[in-house]
């Protein structure tokens, strides 16, 4: 709240980007037409509900805009550099997701075939485990109520520590934090001792809306480099994981493709 030459700054972005969205909305206009895209399928949506107290006003759409945009990037982005990074390494996972695709999809990941890469998908899972694009979640009590031996009143505060649950020993093992996509082989409900073991988006009625985006997403991505190159690490890496909003690495990821 201090007007701080970083803070104008942040304002001033923030300002630029609500008006920016406020034109996209208007332009578009909420019609029909617009469904090829997903703010047209929303404006649709939105206009669909029966009556107007029901429906959401123009800064609830600009701040869902905001969320697909800015939840989705940098989150997916991180998940794919963490993917890379892990498969530079370990480089017979590598192999196995490479003949996967070629044999499933070749050099376009379209559709159905996406659904039949088993492989790819238990790596990102793994990596997911490893490297949640998000630490932890907040919540916020809605009542008083008493959790375990601990008394919460109404509005605590609540720290998720998303990256320790997936990492604790009693819930994945004593090889808890080694790059393992056979944890993944049945899925995640059977590689999980617990439901809330494995959230990286989230979990409950909140679950992030965006999470089968980000998975087909990732899919492509991943499934597109590893049909035309192969990776290692570069001998500049240096491993150091760190937490800005989303994990990532703190120098890079140097990586050389072939």
């Amino acid at each position: 709240f201090v007007p701080t030459k970083k803070n104008r700054r942040r304002w001033k972005v923030e300002s630029d980007i609500r008006s920016a969205l406020r034109q996209l909305i208007s332009n578009k206009g909420g019609k029909r037409e617009n469904c090829g895209t997903l703010l047209g399928l929303m404006l649709s949506a939105n206009h669909d509900q029966g009556s107007e107290d029901q429906r959401m006003g123009l800064e609830d759409i600009v701040d869902e805009c905001k969320t697909f945009y800015f939840a989705g990037k940098d989150t997916t982005a991180n998940l794919l550099t963490w993917a890379v990074i892990l498969l530079s390494v370990h480089t017979e996972w590598q192999t196995k997701a490479r003949d996967e695709v070629l044999n499933v999809c070749g050099e376009s990941p379209v559709g159905e075939s996406l659904n039949n890469l088993k492989i790819v998908g238990m790596i990102l899972n793994e990596t997911l485990r490893l490297y949640p694009p998000a630490a932890l979640v907040l919540r916020q009590t809605a009542e008083d109520l008493k959790l375990g031996q601990f008394h919460l009143p109404k509005s605590t505060q609540l720290y998720l520590p998303i990256a320790a649950l997936h990492h604790d020993p009693e819930l994945w093992g004593d090889d808890t934090d080694t790059f393992n996509p056979d944890r993944f082989s049945e899925g995640p409900s059977a590689a999980r001792k617990h439901p809330a073991a494995f959230i990286p988006f989230g979990f409950g009625p909140r679950t992030c809306i965006g999470q089968s985006l980000a998975i087909v997403e990732a899919k492509v991505v991943l499934a597109m480099l590893l049909g035309r190159f192969a990776f290692e690490v570069s001998p500049s890496y240096v491993h150091a994981p760190m937490l800005l909003l989303t994990v990532q690495p703190r120098y890079g990821a140097q990586v050389v493709l072939r």
